[in-house]
């Protein structure tokens, strides 16, 4: 099997990248429709509670998707240069 080119593999990072900032996106898009449903659909103290847990939980999700993903996108991209310079490496040595 060949070994992709520089290029190819930047070609399938993105497209795997675009995949996963789509897919925060809807995640994103779906926790605030909820949020703007919620008020009009359950009353009383068993909907504050569960709305402070929601909240609670939505809060930590945002913070993952967030916050910690762009660092984990870099750490990821960064990975991949080092072992597409590695590749490389083995490419010219052919």
């Amino acid at each position: 099997m060949a070994i992709p080119s520089e290029g190819q593999l930047e070609a399938i990072c993105r497209k795997d990248m675009a995949s996963v900032n789509k897919s925060v996106s809807s995640i994103m898009d779906a926790m605030e429709a909820v949020d703007k449903a919620l008020p009009y659909t359950w009353v009383g103290r068993d909907a504050d509670n569960w709305r402070t847990e929601y909240n609670g939980r939505m809060g930590q999700l945002t913070a993952l998707l967030l916050m910690a993903l762009p660092p984990e996108e870099a750490r990821l991209i960064e990975k991949a240069r080092k072992k597409q310079a590695e590749m490389n490496r083995k490419r010219q040595a052919l």
